[in-house]
């Protein structure tokens, strides 16, 4: 086969020829309007007869193109099954931080299950277990370890933890009280109270002019895992309470949210919080 280097050259250069000879055959086009002397468009002529028999010198290239195509198509499909039968550990030494279990087509990744629909080349990278759809990847065109670092950095620097998530738990949970004509106590269903969570989080300069530019996200997904670094659950003189949610609950996402307990992935599905007052 021909040096790849060559090859390269090659093709770069009968482009270049393929554009001049179309430069050539607009100019004949044009001095035949204009009526210029037979001498002028035999010049002409001539010049794109050039360009034509070195193109043609260089037919060969398309076949060598054609061959070292095919080889490499060859070789990168012997290298994509390979890849495929050793993904698990390629991942694990990519994310050494990260514990990976399963076994293709689903392996999980920390707090992330990780759906891999092979015969597309794709990946669905899901929050929990396939509770939240984070994105769908290629992996012909994205690196999926380098996604999975991305996502959880942007976990771990957004949202509200600590003391300040108890806090704005408590500011939401009031209001929503009113909403549902509830008293403290009461059990405030998630869906209704996480509107509050997201607007107690908007700065002044939004209400004043309410853009998307000034809007401050809040997901469900930054949700669940603020609370899974929140371990405190006393507020002043009362006690944080996460209600598990029944069976029939969990049929609906909008129903519940699930918190992990571990990095291995494990957790509860919750339906609604309340404020208990201390003893």
């Amino acid at each position: 086969m021909m040096d790849k280097i060559d090859l390269t050259k090659q093709l770069i250069q009968t482009g270049t020829l393929y554009e001049k000879l179309a430069k050539n055959i607009k100019e004949y086009l044009k001095a035949k309007e204009k009526n210029n002397s037979p001498f002028i468009l035999e010049g002409i002529l001539k010049e794109a007869e050039q360009k034509y028999e070195k193109i043609k010198s260089l037919s060969m290239t398309l076949e060598t193109t054609k061959s070292f195509l095919d080889q490499a198509k060859k070789e990168v499909n012997g290298e994509k099954e390979a890849y495929k039968a050793k993904l698990g550990s390629i991942l694990a030494a990519q994310l050494p931080q990260i514990k990976l279990q399963g076994q293709l087509p689903k392996l999980k990744a920390g707090l992330l299950t990780l759906e891999f629909i092979l015969a597309k080349n794709e990946v669905k990278i899901w929050y929990g277990p396939q509770y939240e759809l984070l994105q769908k990847i290629n992996l012909t065109k994205i690196d999926l370890a380098q996604v999975i670092k991305e996502i959880y950095t942007q976990l771990d620097k957004k949202g509200v933890k600590g003391e300040a998530l108890i806090a704005l738990l408590w500011r939401a949970y009031k209001k929503a009280l009113i909403e549902t004509n509830g008293v403290i106590g009461s059990a405030v269903p998630i869906k209704t109270l996480f509107p509050y969570l997201i607007w107690l989080q908007q700065k002044d300069d939004f209400w004043l002019h309410p853009r998307r530019t000034l809007f401050k996200e809040y997901s469900r997904t930054q949700l669940s895992f603020d609370l899974f670094c929140t371990p405190q659950r006393n507020y002043k003189d009362y006690e944080f309470r996460l209600i598990i949610a029944s069976r029939e609950q969990t049929k609906q996402k909008i129903e519940f949210l699930w918190v992990p307990i571990n990095w291995q992935g494990d957790g509860h599905c919750f339906t609604a919080i309340s404020f208990k007052k201390l003893k």
